[in-house]
């Protein structure tokens, strides 16, 4: 069975620290940490230092962290594909000073090439296992590079990596969900959890709010293991974990939508 966790994009308009209050007053004890500059500044000493105290005081793991959104490994313009390079490779040493043991990564962005991410991530696959970490390759937003099917199955086979399965990319335009799920079953670490009303839009909605059909998502959930992290943006709602750990006690329940 997976367990579940909270991305800190829950507070994107303020900083990772309020996320980690509040996801740490609930019964989620996995948080996955979004670098992004202004909410976490990931390079400045003191605020890793105080993030690392926070979670332990708040018995929180951070489980992941996830690069900035401009990070482009599979850029064919080298100055930008090695600038994207060691930015990740900078993540991967904030994320061992936290005793965080995977790193998030899109394959690339809105143009890319393979030759040109297979460069980056045998210097990155290397870099990380240095390190004792695991990187893991996200399914990005359709028309990006790395959101076709054939472009993951390419780098995670040569490079033999885990698969995070982003639902809302997989159901944004074309719903290829369940053949994802399919075709990477034995692959599939790692979930980005939200919800998608499949017309075009990056939506990240709370789990059924739009159109997805979760069942055959809390299936897997429930057959295979490893980490699902509701990655769901800030929310005006006061109540929004509470109607994350509704969702989740009803899917560890084998039960959907009320």
């Amino acid at each position: 069975m997976f367990t579940f966790g909270i991305s800190t994009t829950i507070t994107d308009d303020r900083d990772v620290f309020a996320a980690a209050e509040m996801i740490g007053k609930s019964s989620f004890k996995f948080i996955e940490i979004r670098c992004e500059k202004g909410h976490f500044n990931y390079e400045d000493k003191s605020e890793i230092k105080k993030l690392k105290t926070m979670l332990k005081k708040n018995s929180l793991k951070g489980i992941s962290l996830h690069p900035p959104l401009w990070v482009d490994i599979a850029n064919s313009e080298e100055w930008s594909r090695i600038k994207s390079l060691r930015e990740v490779e900078k993540v991967i040493l904030v994320a061992n000073r936290l005793n965080v043991p995977r790193i998030i990564l899109h394959p690339g962005k809105s143009a890319g090439d393979i030759e040109e991410a297979s460069k980056s991530l045998s210097e990155l696959v290397s870099f990380a296992g240095e390190w004792g970490l695991e990187i893991i390759l996200e399914n990005t937003f359709p028309d990006d590079f790395g959101s076709g099917i054939d472009e993951l199955k390419i780098l995670t086979d040569k490079f033999d990596l885990a698969v995070c399965i982003d639902t809302s990319h997989a159901s944004a335009k074309e719903n290829i969900l369940k053949r994802l799920l399919d075709l990477f079953e034995d692959r599939i670490k790692h979930f980005h959890l939200s919800d998608s009303m499949m017309k075009g839009s990056d939506d990240h909605l709370l789990p059924c709010e739009g159109k997805i059909v979760w069942e055959v998502v809390v299936n897997f959930l429930n057959n295979h293991e490893g980490v699902a992290i509701f990655e769901i943006p800030h929310h005006n709602d006061s109540k929004i974990i509470e109607k994350l750990e509704q969702i989740k006690s009803r899917w560890e329940n084998n039960k959907i939508c009320p």
